[in-house]
């Protein structure tokens, strides 16, 4: 894959494989008429890991590496995910908050040498339908939850730099979006990811 072509993208498309013990995600460039375009990173996660190490590859074949992340700690909501390059090259970190995410999930993402970016539900009214949704008998057991929207924002600025936008679809797609020509795709891809095997879990 060439980073080059991955970085200019200001989207990409995560489909959601359903299989019957993983999480298996298929990454697509979007074309002109926001359709689904070249495959450019693919992952799988087994359900229910609390630690794992997971890696992005740049095809269903597993030949190359993109980047890969994993959870510092064990059986710990609050540990930092380090994201990393194919050459081992930090690219950064994320951390789910834990107090603030009882109500509202947020999460928090830091690159090297730059201020950290908050990522938090863009609804709260949304947020809360969310777990509501659980609760209601049969239809929380069956029916997907109610969509969600992630926006990171700069600390001092405010100015969105990454955006997760989940789609209502019989498999779960996100619309990825980057607004900040500096964040490395490959890490925003990971957050992606990582966030819904956590908020599934």
């Amino acid at each position: 894959m060439d980073i080059a072509l991955l970085q200019a993208q200001s989207q990409l498309i995560i489909r959601q494989n359903f299989r019957l013990i993983v999480n298996q995600y298929v990454v697509h460039l979007v074309n002109p008429d926001g359709s689904h375009g070249q495959v450019v990173a693919y992952a799988q996660q087994k359900r229910g890991k609390l630690k794992e190490e997971v890696i992005l590859y740049t095809d269903e074949s597993k030949q190359y590496e993109l980047a890969r992340f994993k959870a510092k700690q064990i059986l710990d909501v609050r540990a930092a995910h380090v994201v990393t390059a194919a050459d081992g090259t930090e690219l950064g970190t994320f951390t789910k908050k834990f107090w603030p995410s009882l109500l509202r999930s947020t999460w928090t993402l830091q690159r090297p040498g730059l201020e950290p970016a908050t990522g938090k539900e863009r609804s709260m009214a949304g947020a809360i339908i969310r777990r509501l949704w659980g609760l209601i008998p049969y239809v929380g057991a069956f029916l997907p939850a109610p969509t969600y929207h992630f926006d990171f924002a700069g600390d001092s600025s405010q100015a969105p730099v990454v955006s997760i936008e989940r789609q209502m679809k019989l498999r779960d797609q996100y619309i990825v979006s980057f607004t900040e020509p500096t964040v490395d795709r490959r890490l925003g891809l990971c957050v992606a990811v990582a966030m819904d095997a956590i908020q599934n879990r």
